[in-house]
């Protein structure tokens, strides 16, 4: 391939010839550099090199804020659940647009990357939510490169901060016998206990439906969650993994307070006639209708804080159904797949601080273990 520069102002034009089209004719492309002759010169040797190997990338004007708002469209709504559409949108709105948009997708560099996640740590946002957009950006470039809109992925020379690992918030025997006599003048009181002995998630139990619940067999079958969604509403959606639809049974406890909250409903389905809403949730609203979200989430946090302990979420019921499972001994294995986690490491690594305690104990069993044989 052959090139040639000229001068052209304050700025230097490069002018090379690209592989003949399909009819055989020749075709020239052109770009210009700011700069000195020699980074003119380099940027010609880098086109050419790109030419001979066959990775040249034809220059579009595209800014990288129109392509992620197409990418969103062509892949994530596609792609991606409603709910992880959501997120990401949020994410390319509020961080990725707002500093980045207006750079043209063929000069995004590594550095500008950085220097996104330089400026978001300085607005004080965590390094949790600098690894999300780090996430996505990735993700995204790495369609504009199958898409030969890049040669690379610029995503992969930028490198942002490492989240701290922090300890999750939960409750001990003497914690949970507090809050559990909470719950007992609690609306929510019977959807906490149940997360509780279940370790479901939010969006899990809220989705729980009655054709989903063996009582007899004490076992319940995880396939959905419920979501509050922008313009949608409450939606049900399929769970995001295999791992996340599952089977769990459940202890004589929690068939009790099922059996009382199909009692409960049977009496306000008769009260209340054709007011009544037949959807099948096992925990509801008065008239039938399924909880929102974000109303158990703050019957939570009250409930939390009037037991003095405002460190705890909704979620916190997930953790200390796991923690003190582990502490009773239960093998990791089964804690995991009640959780639904992809993996046994994945439990491992979030209840590490469960470890240490339960190691001592190993220890001491062996030894009174070795104690007994050699009397």
């Amino acid at each position: 391939m052959k090139g040639s520069i000229r001068k052209r102002g304050d700025s230097w034009q490069i002018i090379y010839e690209l592989p003949r089209d399909t009819a055989g004719s020749r075709k020239q492309g052109r770009q210009t550099v700011h700069g000195t002759k020699r980074d003119a010169d380099a940027k010609l040797r880098e086109i050419l090199t790109a030419l001979d190997k066959g990775a040249y990338i034809t220059p579009t004007k595209e800014t990288l804020g129109a392509f992620l708002v197409h990418w969103l469209e062509a892949y994530g709504a596609t792609n991606t659940s409603p709910r992880t559409l959501k997120d990401y949108r949020g994410i390319v709105r509020r961080y990725l647009i707002p500093v980045l948009g207006d750079t043209p997708l063929v000069a995004l560099r590594p550095g500008h990357v950085q220097d996104l996640y330089a400026y978001m740590q300085g607005r004080g946002l965590s390094p949790l939510t600098i690894l999300h957009t780090h996430r996505l950006l990735r993700e995204a470039i790495s369609y504009a490169v199958k898409w030969g809109l890049l040669g690379r992925n610029v995503c992969d020379s930028a490198t942002p901060p490492r989240p701290a690992r922090t300890e999750m918030a939960a409750m001990d025997a003497e914690t949970v016998e507090r809050f559990e006599t909470a719950c007992e003048v609690s609306a929510f009181g019977d959807l906490f206990k149940v997360a509780l002995r279940t370790g479901l998630r939010r969006s899990e139990i809220l989705a729980l439906k009655w054709d989903s619940v063996d009582l007899e067999k004490r076992t319940l079958r995880v396939v959905a969650g419920l979501h509050r969604l922008p313009q949608q509403g409450m939606v049900l959606l399929p769970t995001k993994t295999a791992k996340s639809r599952r089977q769990i049974s459940f202890s004589q406890e929690v068939v009790d307070i099922l059996r009382s909250i199909r009692g409960s409903q049977l009496v306000s389905q008769a009260t209340l006639g054709p007011a009544w809403n037949s959807t099948g949730y096992v925990f509801t609203r008065p008239d039938g209708r399924c909880l929102d979200p974000e109303a158990a989430t703050r019957a939570f946090t009250a409930m939390a804080r009037s037991i003095g302990r405002s460190d705890l979420h909704f979620h916190s019921l997930r953790h200390t159904h796991a923690s003190l499972m582990l502490a009773a001994g239960v093998h990791p294995k089964v804690v995991s797949e009640r959780l639904g986690h992809s993996s046994i490491s994945v439990t491992m690594d979030i209840y590490s601080h469960v470890l240490p305690g339960l190691q001592e104990d190993a220890v001491d069993r062996l030894e009174k273990l070795l104690a007994r044989s050699r009397v």
